[in-house]
């Protein structure tokens, strides 16, 4: 079982070093992309919530900003993509990745991804979550 102190400890001065490195290198796996992108996608009535917590605190930052639609759901995809863009299909490491996300929730996802961003006419983002759907179907 992972103790959550621990984790959040390596953001913390007192970390060693070499843990805050090991942190950042997981970042930066195919793994990891594509687990987040799962998450924040599967996370989005959660997200929601609180933008909506928070736009109820601050409501002139709704008229300011263009969400064109709900913000919870700009935030999640917007979060999404942030993970998504960097994962590489063509990789070996994404196919291991592909291989230990490849069910219907994360195709669903995909999916999902790929009509919000239609919507906004983002069709490199689509390709991009395409080719991805993709590697996971074939896993």
């Amino acid at each position: 079982m992972i103790d959550p102190e621990k984790i959040f400890g390596v953001f913390e001065d007192s970390a060693a070093s070499q843990e805050k490195a090991a942190l950042m290198r997981f970042q930066d796996t195919q793994v990891f992309k594509l687990g987040m992108f799962k998450k924040i996608i599967w996370n989005q009535k959660t997200i929601e919530d609180k933008m909506d917590k928070f736009l109820e605190i601050i409501p002139n930052l709704a008229k300011n900003i263009e969400f064109d639609g709900d913000a919870g759901e700009f935030v999640t995809h917007t979060r999404a993509w942030a993970h998504l863009k960097d994962f590489d299909p063509s990789l070996p490491q994404a196919k291991d990745a592909a291989n230990v996300f490849s069910d219907e929730y994360s195709i669903t996802a995909c999916d999902l991804a790929i009509s919000f961003w239609e919507e906004k006419e983002e069709y490199e983002k689509c390709a991009h979550i395409k080719k991805v759907k993709d590697l996971l179907t074939q896993a």
